[in-house]
This record gives C-alpha cells, structure tokens and sequence, in this order.
C-alpha cells in the first residue's frame, strides 16, 4: 500500500474527460445522493443497482495509482477490479462480525473521497487458493474501529470523530504501517511492544485486504528478487573495485536510479522496495545503501 492524492481526482479526470467534466460529476452524485435520503434499506439496494453512478470515475481512480490496486498494488491486469466504498455503503462490521451500522455509511455511497479501487483478491471474501486452510480474507462489508470509537452519524462526510482499524491509502501514515520481507511476506511494522495500536491496525488491515494471499506474496517476492540482483551486483563492484572512487560513484549512481525506477508510482508492488533499502542498508558491507531511499520515488 502506497499513499495516494485523492484530492488530485477532480484534475485527473477533468484531464480524461474534459475540463469542468468533474463538476458535472460531482452535480449528478448530489442529485444521486438526495434520491436515496428517506429510502429504505431495500430500496437503496435497488437503486444503487441501477445508478452504480461512481464507475465513472474508475479511469481517473486508476491513473491516480498508476493503474494498480490501492490496497495491495497489484496491477491491473491481475484480477477482476472494482470501485470500492471504503467505508462499507449497505453495512458495516466490526473484527469479530458484530455488525456496527446496520445501514452502512449509505449518504457516503456518492461521496468521491470515500471510493478506493481494489482488486477482488482485497475487495472479495475469499480464502486462498494456493494454500491449505479455512481462513477467509478480503474485504467485504468489514469496517472495524478501535475500541470505545465513536460511531459517525449520517450526513457526516468525513467521519473524523471515527478510529478505523483499516488502513487507508489517502493517508500517508497509515501506508507506513505494513512491512514486506524477502519472501514476499507481508508483517505489521511495528511489534505488540512497540505500539500495540499500530500493530493491531497492521494486522487487522493485513488479513482483510487479503495481503496475505499466495498471488501477491509472490509478486512482493518477485519485486525483492530484483532488488536483490541490482544491488548484490553493485556491491560486488564495489568491493572489488574498492581504490577506484570514480567508478564507485558511477556504480551507486546507477544502483540508486535503477531502484527508483522500481519504487515509481506505475510499478507493481513499488513499497517492496522501501522494504528491501531499509533492510539491506543494516547488513555489513551495504552501508552506501542507506541514502537510496532518499531517492525513492
């Protein structure tokens, strides 16, 4: 999970699709949103069915990402995709499935700022394909807050009296909170001793954005492998190389922008590589390594 702009939406897509084309969305998803007030659960259901109004915005939700899935960064060829209401539009439910808001978050159902793309293997419950066991992931109408979290009222459009447990991509903090290895694994960045708050929301976001499943852990790998190559063959140069400072200059130069390239916005799975420096910058002999990820993109 990497942060996205969300609030460049209006510009992207009046880039697609012309300019003031974003305000004219915006004036059809308030007429949408004044049609559901007063509707039954039900009825709502019928009529999100047929005015689904916010798949419109799916090819400018997609540029922001460079065409990959919010949650997990996988690209978009991967896997069948989908406008997801981060907070849940029908229902919500807390970790342990004691529902929460038996109407969902309906009045954000048309609200712009609460759509994120995700592909099924976040979005979807599902258990994995490739390993043994019963556990399901995804996300589906989970939607758990801290304990003792206020609840947000309808009308509310940007429920900040709320502590969800769920990690958000538009916010640069919580993007920090999962860590990769070089298997591919995906692990909570801080320990239950370190802060046993960030730890819950990485591990909770973990199992219900499905981070675990078997198709992006190796994509994850895949990433770290790379990584690996470019950088074992930079620091075998320059150990053997070691009196020549010109070529050691150069060798780095070109390790450090073949790393941005891969941390870029339009690559898959791109914080693998902010993993993998702050990993391998510890480890003897690749000390040059620790400035890379000032270079990052």
């Amino acid at each position: 999970m990497r942060f996205i702009q969300i609030d460049r939406l209006p510009e992207v897509y009046d880039n697609i699709k012309g300019e003031g084309a974003f305000e004219s969305w915006l004036e059809q998803a308030e007429k949408h949103s004044n049609a559901i007030k007063g509707l039954s659960k039900p009825e709502r259901a019928v009529y999100w069915s047929k005015n689904n109004y916010w798949r419109e915005l799916y090819p400018a939700l997609s540029k922001l990402s460079g065409n990959k899935c919010w949650y997990s960064e996988a690209p978009e060829s991967s896997s069948e995709w989908e406008i997801e209401h981060y907070r849940p539009k029908s229902k919500s439910k807390n970790d342990n499935k004691i529902v929460i808001r038996d109407d969902g978050y309906w009045w954000l159902s048309y609200h712009w700022k609460n759509y994120r793309l995700a592909g099924s293997l976040v979005n979807k419950l599902r258990k994995d394909r490739f390993a043994e066991g019963e556990e399901v992931y995804g996300k589906g109408d989970f939607f758990p807050l801290e304990d003792n979290s206020p609840i947000a009222e309808p009308e509310d459009l940007y429920c900040t009296c709320e502590r969800p447990l769920l990690l958000d991509p538009i916010k640069p903090r919580d993007c920090s909170l999962i860590s990769f290895d070089k298997n591919g694994e995906v692990y909570p960045t801080y320990t239950k001793e370190e802060n046993i708050m960030r730890y819950r929301k990485g591990s909770v976001s973990i199992k219900h954005y499905g981070l675990v499943q078997t198709p992006l852990k190796r994509g994850r790998k895949g990433v770290w492998d790379k990584c690996d190559n470019i950088v074992s063959f930079a620091n075998n140069y320059l150990r053997t190389y070691f009196d020549d400072e010109i070529k050691r200059e150069e060798t780095i130069d070109e390790c450090y922008s073949k790393l941005a390239e891969l941390s870029s916005i339009t690559q898959p799975f791109s914080m693998v590589v902010k993993s993998f420096i702050k990993i391998k910058s510890k480890e003897k002999n690749h000390e040059w390594l620790e400035d890379a990820i000032m270079v990052l993109q």
